[in-house]
């Protein structure tokens, strides 16, 4: 959880002078990532997602999304962030993870991707592509479950970046 917690603020940090737009051609991940593609996930039945799209000045975008099981507490957590400023994306996934854990290098995804579980449930995946930073988590599964679910979301969400 403190994990998250350091992941979240690092990001909301990046996109604090955001101010509410519309979101153009940019990601919607719940349009992309579907309720059902999180139940297949997560293998109970969830809620709808919430979250947010906004929008702000220099390019910045952040599309941050959760899936939550009706019962229980796994979910899956999205976060799109187009990060506006040239090399922000790559400076915080540079930082990352944000608490010093473990991380495994991730071939094949953007430009740069790491894997990052942590003892309290949390397997994140981080992935650089460009100025666009694509952080996908699960919470829930037993360890290490996460990695191959994550990738394929990264690669379904890469596809429509």
């Amino acid at each position: 959880m403190k994990t998250t917690l350091i992941n979240l603020a690092v990001l909301t940090i990046a996109i604090v002078n955001l101010a509410s737009a519309n979101a153009g051609d940019k990601i919607d991940v719940p349009k992309v990532v579907t309720k059902s593609d999180a139940e297949r996930i997560l293998g109970v039945p969830v809620k709808d997602a919430k979250g947010r799209n906004q929008n702000g000045t220099d390019g910045y975008y952040d599309s941050e999304w959760t899936y939550h099981a009706i019962k229980g507490d796994k979910a899956l957590m999205f976060d799109v962030l187009y990060a506006g400023k040239p090399g922000l994306a790559a400076t915080m996934f540079s930082i990352l993870p944000a608490d010093g854990g473990k991380s495994t290098p991730v071939d094949g995804l953007g430009d740069k991707a790491m894997f990052c579980p942590n003892e309290t449930g949390m397997q994140m995946l981080h992935v650089l592509k460009g100025n666009i930073l694509v952080t996908i988590g699960i919470h829930g599964l037993p360890a290490n479950a996460g990695l191959d679910p994550e990738k394929s979301m990264a690669t379904k969400i890469l596809a429509n970046l």
